[in-house]
């Protein structure tokens, strides 16, 4: 928590001093713009697939149905113990959980978790432009200067695996989970709303527009819908589009489960480019997680947790949105998103 107050505190002082000209009024969403997806009132535990949490693997061995990333650990590990932290020999244990939400949101400040704005027209904030209005021009109003779709997000720890890791942190070590707690907020990151700055944060995006690097993501898609996303090609979202610029912009304007579920992977991109999102899979995690600059494909598959909900089901990054969610829209009152992220977890339930 800390490291993310840190890394929101330097992009909100970054922006003060470039905009510090201004300092009215935030005309931030209203009751009438912001859905409230009654978060609070039941849907917490009720939009929940389940049988998501499925498969777990013991030792290597996967009990219920499901899929897994290739590169899991070894079944068995050394880490430090839960005695004094002396190092103890262990079985590994991998489990899918619910750890994060992402909203997805049209206008500036809408929190559908909440079930309204988190500033409203009256609040004053010592940023203005581009970092007020989430990539708008002062009063609201404007739309962004290229044809397309422009989400805002926010990034919530979700509070039902802390009744997992109640469980799992009385025998593995070195992993934890939060309460509910906003970890990031896209208003405040002026990379988000400009494509150029966002360069700066992920300079490899140039070696992969050209046409060779666009057409090889056609085997990603594939992959993602029918079996899982391949690692390697990296630069890819399947189906969704190009996982370049790391920005809110999106030129396509058809697809508002498709568009949210694509910046909702860039967002996950750019949390692990910031050392935000780590790697919680694989060998090299299993004590700890472990920094991984590029995202982890494999270790994350979505949910749709709001406006309607999947609730028997969750999906691959980059998987077609007509076998999961194409009609999971409802215009006008149902463009806003808010999406659950599953992470692939393993641990080392050590002897001591």
């Amino acid at each position: 928590m800390a490291r993310c107050l840190m890394a929101l505190g330097l992009l909100l002082g970054s922006v003060t001093v470039a905009y510090a000209e201004d300092t009215g009024n935030i005309a931030g969403a209203s009751g009438a713009t912001c859905p409230d997806s009654k978060f609070f009132s039941g849907a917490m535990i009720n939009n929940v697939c389940w049988k998501c949490f499925f498969p777990i693997k013991i030792m290597g061995i996967p009990v219920g149905g499901g899929q897994t990333p290739d590169d899991t650990a070894a079944p068995f590990c050394i880490c430090p113990g839960r005695t004094m932290g002396i190092p103890s020999p262990g079985i590994t244990l991998g489990y899918w959980q619910p750890r994060h939400l992402f909203e997805m949101v049209r206008q500036p400040w809408c929190s559908p978790v909440f079930g309204k704005a988190l500033i409203t027209k009256k609040a004053k904030l010592g940023v203005t432009g581009l970092a007020r209005w989430g990539g708008y021009e002062p009063g609201g109003q404007q739309h962004h200067e290229s044809e397309g779709s422009y989400y805002n997000w926010h990034w919530w720890a979700y509070p039902v695996n802390i009744l997992l890791d109640s469980l799992i942190g009385s025998v593995c070590t070195g992993k934890g989970g939060y309460d509910i707690d906003i970890m990031y907020l896209s208003e405040i990151d002026p990379t988000w709303n400009d494509d150029e700055l966002s360069f700066y944060t992920a300079p490899e995006s140039k070696l992969f527009a050209n046409p060779i690097a666009i057409a090889a993501c056609a085997a990603d898609a594939v992959a993602s819908t029918v079996y899982k996303p391949i690692q390697l090609l990296f630069w890819c979202a399947g189906t969704w589009g190009h996982a370049y610029p790391l920005s809110g912009n999106v030129v396509d304007d058809d697809s508002p489960p498709r568009t949210t579920s694509l910046l909702t992977f860039r967002a996950i991109n750019a949390l692990h480019r910031r050392t935000l999102a780590k790697k919680s899979y694989g060998n090299s995690a299993v004590c700890r997680n472990m920094i991984e600059p590029i995202i982890p494909k494999q270790q994350y598959k979505l949910q749709t947790f709001y406006p309607m909900p999947e609730k028997r089901s969750n999906h691959w990054l980059g998987a077609s949105t007509f076998e999961w969610g194409e009609w999971r829209n409802i215009p006008v009152k149902g463009e806003d998103y808010v999406i659950m992220s599953w992470e692939y977890t393993e641990c080392c339930m050590t002897f001591w």
